[in-house]
């Protein structure tokens, strides 16, 4: 309908009644516009070229009778409301006319323009509320339906998990012992052999290696999906990852004849991460670079530490070909491989660099790729260096990466209420290890106190002190050993990301740096007075709890490297 009248349809062959019923209209308080079919092909012709509000219909037409009519209108204009104007008074007629989709029955001999009107109107809302209701009846089969789909799609999704874990594992022990009995042959444990040999055996090494980085691929992608990647962040040296990693991806670089030249200094500050995770990026890339380097290959392997001295960053950088512009933003997505011919068959599944990228920000990082084509290419990430308030102010961005909006994070200190030696308490912090997930932090502090840092707002604390608490009382049912003791929890604060992070900060800095050491904040936007509120707030609830050890609690900031340690993801 338009503002200014309702445009009704009257189909009727009596040019006396249709008269007699614009006459009727003329006279209603709302304006109404009629144009009038006088069968029923016209009409079905006048609903299929133009809209209308309302349709008048007689049942007696010259080319339909009946109930005939309000069926082909219906089946013709679903959602038109349709009031049966007819001579004949019948209530049998009439309550077969709504059933077959009339909103309304009239007699033409009984009918008012006050009583039209109404009839008029009512049918529009009727009109409407049964559109309504089918609407709603469909969405909820959709819903149902699409319910219905879905748990078969996380049916078939734990099923593909399990199958993946299950190959997976299942390629393990024979790759094992394959890489074990190609090095004895390598190594002429079992007899001498020649060059040629040798040469062949080294292959099979590198295509084995090849095969357990696809098998890691496959298992971490399954556990990142299912939420199960666990996270061990810890005092790490990343010149010691790197010689764990040091000899397969020199064995593999000369297999490609790849000059692999390595320079990571010895004297880098210690580094916040799980030191086999980053093994596993380092493999990667360094795996990715000696693959599609140029020929003759060079690939060179660095690390350095940022001129703030807040974080190392370690790059591979190869003289390839090169990456596009458009292939740049593809090139960390699953399944997807750039670049030219790969040295050798084994391409893989595309998979390094998601998981690479992955990795790198479960440790805190970031990474990156610099390339263009016809140069070299050069993929870095970093890992903060082991100091609690760098550590924290990379956590914070994290988690702002992760929450987007409305992001908020709490603090909660925690210590062992009964005094106990050092074994025990290092047991209680692989316990608090277990129970934290990936996105939580543990920071700890001396001997038997802890800092830990959870996304979750106030009151779901609480829940969490329970959950601990219990998950605690069921390890000591299986412990062979001495029982844990209980955990005094208390909560600092909660605060707002981005907003209130300098509140987190300053909490940090209280408990880290109460020695009075000059440690400085991160340069961040100036604190609020409702942040400095937040944050000392939070600090006289923490004054209430019971610490242990405080001899232990003398920190130095820049060098201590017991203060930080693992957590589980």
């Amino acid at each position: 309908m338009t503002d200014s009248s309702w445009r009704i349809l009257l189909i009727e062959d009596n040019p006396g009644d249709a008269e007699l019923l614009k006459r009727a209209l003329s006279h209603a308080r709302t304006k109404f516009d009629v144009q009038t079919a006088v069968d029923l092909a016209e009409g079905l012709r006048a609903t299929s070229a133009d809209s209308w509000d309302v349709i008048l219909a007689d049942l007696s037409l010259p080319d339909s009778y009946g109930l005939d009519t309000v069926r082909e209108l219906r089946r013709c204009a679903p959602l038109l409301p349709i009031v049966v104007l007819t001579s004949l008074d019948c209530d049998d007629v009439a309550l077969s006319s709504l059933d077959e989709g009339a909103q309304d029955y009239l007699v033409k001999d009984t009918v008012t323009p006050e009583i039209l009107e109404r009839a008029i109107r009512y049918a529009v809302q009727r009109q409407k509320n049964a559109e309504m209701r089918r609407l709603v009846d469909k969405l909820q089969a959709s819903e149902r339906s699409l319910e219905k789909k879905n748990k078969r799609l996380a049916s078939m999704y734990k099923t593909a998990h399990r199958f993946v874990d299950n190959v997976s594992h299942e390629f393990r022990t024979p790759l094992t012992v394959i890489k074990e009995y190609v090095s004895l042959l390598r190594d002429g444990v079992v007899g001498d052999i020649n060059g040629d040999q040798r040469e062949m055996l080294e292959v099979a090494a590198d295509r084995t290696d090849d095969l357990c980085i696809m098998v890691d691929d496959m298992l971490d992608i399954s556990r990142l999906e299912a939420g199960m990647l666990g996270i061990w962040r810890r005092s790490c040296r990343v010149s010691d990852i790197v010689a764990r990693v040091r000899v397969g991806l020199q064995r593999k670089s000369s297999v490609k004849q790849v000059d692999l030249r390595i320079d990571v200094p010895d004297d880098l500050p210690e580094v916040f991460c799980d030191d086999e995770k980053i093994g596993r990026v380092i493999i990667n890339l360094t795996t990715n670079a000696i693959k599609f380097c140029g020929r003759p290959g060079q690939v060179r392997l660095w690390a350095k530490l940022d001129p703030q001295g807040r974080q190392v960053t370690v790059g591979v950088t190869d003289n390839g070909s090169g990456i596009s512009p458009e292939n740049l933003a593809l090139i960390f997505r699953r399944f997807k491989q750039v670049g030219g011919n790969p040295r050798g068959s084994t391409r893989g599944f595309g998979l390094g660099l998601n998981i690479a990228k992955e990795l790198v920000h479960l440790n805190l990082g970031a990474i990156t790729v610099e390339s263009k084509l016809g140069q070299e290419s050069t993929f870095s990430f970093t890992v903060p260096v082991n100091e609690p308030m760098v550590v924290m102010q990379c956590y914070l961005d994290r988690i702002s990466q992760l929450q987007k909006r409305n992001g908020v994070v709490s603090l909660v200190w925690a210590t062992i209420a009964t005094p106990c030696d050092v074994s025990l308490a290092d047991h209680v912090n692989t316990f608090l290890n277990t129970v934290l997930r990936r996105n939580d932090l543990l920071l700890r502090k001396g001997v038997a106190e802890w800092l830990i840092a959870i996304p979750r707002e106030q009151p779901e604390l609480e829940h969490f002190f329970r959950r601990v608490d219990e998950i605690r009382l069921s390890t000591n049912r299986n412990r062979l050993a001495e029982s844990l003791p209980s955990i005094a929890m208390s909560p600092l604060g909660t605060w707002s990301l981005p907003e209130q992070a300098d509140g987190i900060l300053a909490a940090v800095l209280a408990e880290f740096a109460g020695d009075g050491s000059k440690t400085a904040l991160p340069r961040s936007t100036t604190q609020s007075e409702p942040v400095q509120r937040s944050a000392a707030d939070g600090l006289g609830r923490k004054a209430t709890a019971t610490k242990q050890n405080s001899a232990t609690d003398d920190l130095d900031t820049s060098r201590n490297t017991e203060r930080l340690v693992p957590v589980q993801g």
